[in-house]
Order: structure tokens, then sequence, then C-alpha cells
């Protein structure tokens, strides 16, 4: 097998399936197509810069503070086998080395730890040839005599059949308002997830992190456990936080809607009802949005384009902070840190920023009046999130598709357009039949699908589709040579 650790040498070879990004979506699109049975070996290729498939940037990360936002029973990677991941944790020893993982009922796995599994389901289908992993970034992706042209950033390329996007996460992007003044410093980080970030921070500096979502509280813990205990404030927009999770692993029984709401107010009213009868029942709300994520998909779809709209601007933040939860290690750090003075929450926007010598000087604009209050901060860190509005704009290859108008941006700003078999959809409104997206970049179309159950949903309907499109001309031998320019 050719090592993952190197970037495979420049080759010119053919395939049927190119899957651009190895992180989860890629990985289990890529596992499921080489259990199917469709391909040859090598048939089946996969772009990805990191060393392992399965990881990407949400669960590629050595740092014992980050653990997974759900329980591991609820981590269900595996078709068929929903526990796969909760009863590998246990059977090799690692629930045995991380003490701190079980806590209120439950297993908060290290997100290393899920890497690690990941990793371990697909290097048997990379020994047997049945997935090629290049370790490459593509760079390059355009139409080529019928067929896709995909090139890698180390030399590689590639002609295939059926290109799938599934790119992840994009990064944050900087608000304009400090863009200009900060772009340079050294103590604005505007990607906390680059390796090294907060290498120069020393214990007590005074950090602002410009987000409250799950992002900003993920660059809390890692600070505290680098051992930072200077003063830490959360900026955002609303200055509201992740919920935490419910004690236990209660759920509802059936669906929780029984009609779909055609306006975001009927979606609010039916959400507080529901909320409201499990509580005077002594259960947990959590479980309402437990139930409610089992129905999300088919709920935003049946929502017309303008009322999905609407949900986007006034319930999206309320949505997100009860859907997506913040671990009980992460509650218990977060109560520990604000009863001890030293975290803060403030509900603003940075209006502008300026530098001196040595500090960061912010104008913040606080909510609900908007009167502005100046600050001076040693470090600011951006974690709002990723910006999905501009993934296009965020990578090469994806621009080339734009360039020839085989790809476009979804109308809400959340990625890019596709329908509900998955395939891009063209300009012109057409869509692409060899061109998939998959992952958290066709949330514009699905709604939910950023945890791990809908992503493994969308694979398997993925891979569904391949098995009923038609393959023309024969088996292809791949050919290794040096690469044209």
């Amino acid at each position: 097998m050719q090592s993952l650790q190197e970037p495979l040498p420049s080759l010119t070879t053919v395939s049927r399936v190119a899957i651009v990004g190895g992180g989860f979506t890629g990985a289990t699109i890529s596992r499921l197509l080489a259990l199917s049975g469709l391909f040859e070996p090598e048939e089946i290729v996969v772009f990805e810069p990191r060393s392992r498939l399965g990881a990407g940037v949400a669960y590629d990360t050595n740092d014992p503070s980050l653990r997974l936002n759900v329980a591991a029973h609820r981590m269900r990677a595996i078709p068929g086998d929903p526990h796969r991941f909760a009863r590998w944790f246990c059977e090799t020893g690692r629930s045995g080395r991380d003490p701190e993982a079980g806590t209120e009922g439950a297993i908060y796995a290290r997100r290393g730890d899920f890497a690690h599994f990941m990793d371990n389901e697909m290097r048997p289908l990379l020994e047997n040839g049945r997935i090629l992993h290049v370790c490459e970034r593509v760079e390059r992706i355009r139409r080529q005599n019928g067929r896709w042209r995909i090139e890698g950033n180390a030399g590689t390329i590639l002609h295939t059949d059926i290109v799938v996007v599934a790119t992840g996460h994009p990064p944050p992007r900087t608000p304009a308002q400090i863009t200009s003044a900060l772009q340079f410093h050294p103590r604005f980080v505007s990607n906390p997830s680059t390796p090294g970030a907060f290498q120069k921070i020393q214990q007590m500096d005074n950090i602002w992190i410009i987000g409250a979502g799950l992002t900003a509280l993920d660059v809390l813990a890692t600070l505290r456990a680098r051992g930072h205990s200077g003063e830490i404030t959360l900026l955002s927009r609303s200055g509201l936080l992740p919920r935490p999770q419910a004690t236990g692993s209660l759920t509802l029984d059936g669906d929780l809607l029984k009609r779909f709401p055609k306006t975001a107010l009927c979606l609010l009213q039916q959400v507080r009802s529901a909320i409201t009868d499990v509580t005077e029942k002594r259960l947990p709300w959590q479980i309402v949005f437990d139930a409610l994520r089992h129905q999300g998909q088919a709920i935003w779809q049946a929502l017309p384009p303008e009322e999905q709209r609407c949900f986007l601007r006034h319930l999206r933040r309320w949505f997100e902070i009860h859907r997506f939860r913040m671990p009980p290690q992460i509650k218990e750090l977060v109560a520990r840190e604000t009863a001890a003075g030293r975290l803060h929450v403030r509900a603003g926007r940075i209006v502008s920023a300026a530098c001196d010598s040595q500090d960061i000087l912010v104008d913040v604009a606080t909510a609900p009046h908007g009167n502005i209050k100046k600050d001076r901060v040693q470090w600011l860190i951006l974690a709002t999130g990723p910006d999905h509005e501009n993934v296009i704009g965020s990578q090469a290859c994806l621009l080339d598709l734009e360039r020839v108008a085989l790809i476009t941006k979804d109308p809400h700003g959340l990625g890019i357009k596709c329908d509900r078999e998955n395939r891009a959809v063209a300009w012109d409104g057409t869509p692409v039949e060899d061109l998939f997206i998959a992952g958290p970049l066709a949330r514009g179309t699905f709604g939910e699908l950023t945890s791990v159950p809908e992503i493994v949903d969308q694979a398997e309907r993925i891979v569904e589709r391949m098995r009923r499109i038609h393959f023309t001309g024969t088996r292809r031998t791949p050919i290794r040579s040096t690469p044209s320019n």
C-alpha cells in the first residue's frame, strides 16, 4: 500500500469516482462505495491532504480538552451498527485511559479518539486497494473530453467519471470592520484551527474571542488546558451560549411533528408547545430537539423559500444554541470560570479596531442599544465558525467549477446549491448528473446536515444514486506517468 504519510508520486490515472475531501463525509462515502461492490480496486480515489481519512478539521486534533459535543452512543457513524464507536471506545481500553469521559450517565469521548476510530475503519480498505488515498489538496477541477480532470497540488492528475465535492467547512471570515486594521497583527488570530495559533499567548494575557458558539468554547477549553489563566471575554451579537446536554439518554417515541409547518412562526409555536408538554412531565427539554433533528430535513424542505429565509433571519441563532449543545465537561468549565470572574460573555459587535505597539484597541457597539464602548485587549481570536457563504471563493477548485457555470452558491448562503438527489445545480438550473455535493455544503437544500448521523444518511443516498448511473466504456487500468502541464 502507498504510504499515507507521504503524497503519492506525480501520476496521471483514471478512476470511476473521485472524492474531493477526506474528512468524515468523504471517508464515509468512499467506504460505502468500496463495500458496495460497484467498483474495482483503485477506482475510488479520495483527495485529502491530511495523512488520515475520516478526521477532517473537526476531529484531527491531539488536544485532550476537545471532546465530542454528543455522547458516544449517538455517534452513529457506521450504517447497520449504530453503537460501533461506543463499543470500540470501551473495547480498545480508551475509556479506561480517559476517566473524565464518563459523566452524567453518558460517555463524551475526545475528538481525537473518534479520528482514530475512523482511521481504524478505513485502513483495511486502503490496504487492499479498494480505496486510493491521494494525500494532496485539489487545485483544479474541469471538464475534459466528457470526463473530469482533477489536479492535485503535488502534481497528481486524475481523469474520472464522477466527482463528489466533500470539502467540508470553509475557514471563518474576518469581519470587514477589522480586516484592514488587524489582518497582519501578530496578536490577531483569524483561524484558531491553524497549528500553533496560540503558541505565543502568555499565561495572564487578556483575550477576547469573537463568537460565543461551540467553536469559541473549544478555544476557551484549549487555552485553559494550555495553562492560560487570564481573563477571557466572549463577544457575539446575541451574547447567547450553547445550552448544555441533558443528563442521561432519554428519547421521545415516534415523530415529534405529525404535520409539517408551512411558516417559521408555526414551527416555533409547535416546538414551544412540545417543550411545554415534556417539561410538564418532568422530562428534559433537550429531547424535543433530539427528536426534531430526525425530521429536520423534511421540515426544512416543507418550508417555502421565503419562510426558510425568515427562519434564518429570526430563529437561526436560537435554534443553534438549543440544537448544538455543549458537553458536560464544557458546561462545568464555563460555570467554574464564570464563578471565578475569569470568563465574561458580552452581547455586541466590533465596529472598528486599531492597534498600538502592544495591544489591540476596539470600539464595541453593545447590545441592545448600540452604545459605543472602547476597550483594550492583548489578543483577539476569531471563532465565529465557518464562512459557508464564501465557500466557493475559499477554494480554487470550486472557483473553476463556478467559472464554467457548473456550480453556484445556494440562495441562502449556506453552501453550494444542489437538488434533492445531491447533484450540483448549474447556473441554468439543471442538475449536473456526475457532480455531487456532500456534507455541510448541501445544507441549503437539506437544512439539518451537520452531524454524523445525518451525513451518514446522505452518504447512503449518494451511493444509491450512483448505483443508478449508467457507466459507459470499458474498465480502465490506472497508468502512471509524469503529469502534463
